[in-house]
């Protein structure tokens, strides 16, 4: 069974990611093959940090209490 991971546990933990791999290549050379890679990588998890603070966060079950709700007050309208 897969854990379900919140979106704000996910952003801490590329934060913390992106922290280490900055740190990292702050201590390598520019140009290098090493820090052109690091410098791609700490893109793509700046990138996908980004993409999670956009996107809202609506739980299934939300959406199925709420379509509960909007079903009993239009089957009360019509009764």
């Amino acid at each position: 069974m897969a854990m379900v991971v919140s979106r704000d546990a996910q952003i801490a933990a590329l934060y913390d990611k992106l922290h280490t791999r900055s740190a990292t290549l702050a201590s390598l050379t520019p140009g290098t093959h090493s820090h052109t890679g690091l410098q791609a990588e700490c893109d793509a998890i700046y990138a996908e940090i980004r993409r999670l603070q956009t996107t809202t966060n609506i739980s299934p079950k939300a959406v199925l209490i709420v379509l509960g709700i909007v079903a009993l007050v239009i089957w009360g309208a019509l009764h």
